[in-house]
């Protein structure tokens, strides 16, 4: 027996809430009352101090109604507000609006300037002799950045190329130098011109971005006195640049005292080249300016070889189709019938699997080459024998997976997952409420829930949201959310229904009511350990709810018929727990 129709629908979805409200209290807490906090802690933007009082303002008229840039020298360049120039720094305050909250500096690097500032950003200093009016840092300003980060502030330095042919983008150098100096940083007088850098999967400092495009800047080299110097970016001259010798780290970083410097060997990167549409330059933007958030000991996960984690995995899924829907009297064979009332027949399904996950090695960039393997897989008490169960990806030292691959039915149905197995810290400085954004794949549950799912990936956000004890353990608890219409995922009909499912002759007759379709409501959970970054309970629950129509009924007035003669609501969750 399936669902009867229902009038009027609210008696449904009551139904549906209560159900699934019942089985998410228990989940979170194991009893059927008592409160939990759902809502992140707020999260406090990082306060960043842009230098202007060291770099001039745009001061160049073009006709009677436009302030701009110089198109000829550095002057004026790099500035906000000025959407006409191509050397804006427009596209920066926009990225990171959202997660800081940024002040323009017109005043010298006084103590009582830099008190309330959790990190500056000195952005290509005027050279006096492109810009003579603007001041060199001075002495003072110097020994008061160097006592501001020994402290614990963080202290970011944008600089551009150094060859002759780039005199009008030249920096004041001697005064600069200085600092840079004291923090064991220095730069080379050369050129990478209009670079394009590989990222790619598995790197150490950045994710989800194929390519970088550095906007012609130098390198940067690491002196004796650098303390905990890491190269978060090496740069190289594309082919067809005659000096294609040029490579070197892009980016550094040191973390001197309690604080932290980073040192970026272009400015150009972050302006017009934000908009080149085969990089991402975007994504590092916002990557790279997490790094200043001050050292807060969150570390990912160490995989070294040959270490084994034991996870136990569950499966349950419901459906919710009304009589009066043709898809309810299609076939589950595998499902059993849930009855909150005599009359009315749930389709529900279990399964059941041992995960064994294990290290096979370190690569270079201390990215870990992963393996789970899958034994005692059932669906109810059926099981799946079949040897060589195994998913095989990559975590990056951050703990972003990629290249995941399977052998076997069963790794290939957990395989949309198996990312929730390790977290993504992307880094040292993360709080609760703070958030990032990352590329992850989404389960579309299916009318026939053992079928191998239909996968999409979308970027969304993942929220630290807070710490809670879980069996005895710390740990930070990583939310992902997000509801999407299908329409946008491209799912169409045809992916919810597979082919086990439905006759493909049958196919032609069902069609989405709407052009929408319906939406996917999808949320990963993730308990991390506080100490040791390892993943001790995850899980991922979608459900589609989408109105189907049957081209061989006729449509209904009413919108209380049409749902009960179109509405399908797939559901499914997913837990992994460590053992």
């Amino acid at each position: 027996m399936m669902i009867r129709n229902i009038r009027p629908l609210s008696r449904f979805l009551k139904l549906m809430i209560g159900l699934l409200l019942t089985v998410s209290m228990w989940a979170q807490t194991g009893k059927p009352r008592g409160t939990f906090s759902y809502s992140p802690v707020p999260a406090k933007p990082l306060r960043i101090y842009f230098d202007y009082f060291h770099h001039s303002l745009p001061n160049t008229k073009v006709g009677n109604h436009l302030v701009t840039g110089s198109w000829i020298a550095g002057a004026g360049r790099y500035a906000w507000d000025d959407f006409v120039h191509s050397n804006t720094f427009d596209p920066v305050f926009t990225a990171l609006g959202h997660e800081h909250f940024i002040t323009i500096g017109r005043a010298p690097f006084t103590k009582e300037t830099l008190k309330d500032q959790d990190a500056v950003l000195i952005l290509n200093p005027d050279n006096p002799k492109v810009v003579p009016e603007v001041p060199a840092l001075a002495d003072v300003e110097i020994r008061n950045l160097i006592e501001y980060v020994q402290k614990g502030g963080s202290l970011m330095i944008m600089i551009n190329a150094t060859t002759p042919d780039r005199a009008a983008e030249d920096f004041e150098s001697v005064q600069l130098k200085k600092l840079v100096n004291a923090f064991g940083l220095a730069w080379n007088y050369d050129d990478t011109h209009y670079s394009d850098v590989p990222i790619g999967n598995g790197h150490a400092h950045f994710y989800d971005v194929p390519v970088f495009h550095y906007g012609a800047g130098c390198t940067l080299k690491i002196l004796p006195g650098a303390v905990k110097p890491e190269v978060l970016m090496e740069v190289a001259s594309d082919a067809g640049y005659p000096d294609r010798h040029v490579r070197g780290p892009g980016i550094i970083q040191v973390r001197p005292g309690k604080g932290k410097v980073i040192l970026v060997g272009d400015i150009g990167s972050w302006t017009g080249n934000m908009a080149r549409p085969w990089a991402e330059n975007e994504r590092i933007l916002k990557q790279l300016f997490r790094y200043l958030k001050p050292d807060q000991h969150v570390v990912p996960a160490q995989y070294p070889k040959g270490k084994k984690l034991e996870y136990k995995v569950t499966v349950a899924g419901l459906q919710a189709i009304p009589v009066a829907n043709s898809l309810s009297a299609l076939p589950k064979p595998v499902y059993r019938l849930f009855k909150p009332r005599e009359k009315t027949g749930m389709p529900y399904l279990e399964g059941t699997a041992a995960l064994t996950l294990q290290s096979r090695g370190i690569n270079e960039q201390k990215a870990a080459s992963l393996e789970a393997r899958i034994r005692n897989f059932s669906w109810f008490d059926s099981s799946i024998h079949a040897e060589g169960q195994t998913v095989r990806f990559a975590a990056s030292r951050q703990g972003k997976v990629t290249d995941v691959s399977t052998s076997g039915t069963a790794a290939a149905w957990l395989a949309p997952d198996i990312a929730s197995l390790v977290a993504l810290m992307p880094v040292d400085g993360l709080k609760p409420g703070d958030a990032w954004e990352s590329l992850e794949p989404l389960r579309i549950p299916a009318l026939q829930g053992t079928d191998l799912p239909p996968v999409r990936t979308l970027e969304m956000p993942v929220t630290y949201v807070h710490d809670e004890m879980v069996n005895g353990v710390r740990c930070r608890l990583l939310r992902t959310a997000q509801e999407t219409w299908l329409k946008d995922l491209g799912i169409g009909v045809t992916d919810l229904l597979t082919s086990t499912a439905v006759n493909k002759a049958d196919l032609v007759h069902y069609r989405y009511f709407n052009d929408r379709g319906g939406k996917l409501l999808f949320k990963r959970e993730q308990w991390v350990n506080a100490e040791t970054g390892v993943v001790v309970k995850a899980r991922t629950q979608s459900r589609v709810l989408a109105w189907v129509q049957d081209t061989r009924k006729t449509v209904d007035k009413s919108n209380a018929d049409k749902d009960n003669n179109m509405i399908l609501s797939l559901a499914q969750t997913i837990t992994m727990e460590l053992q």
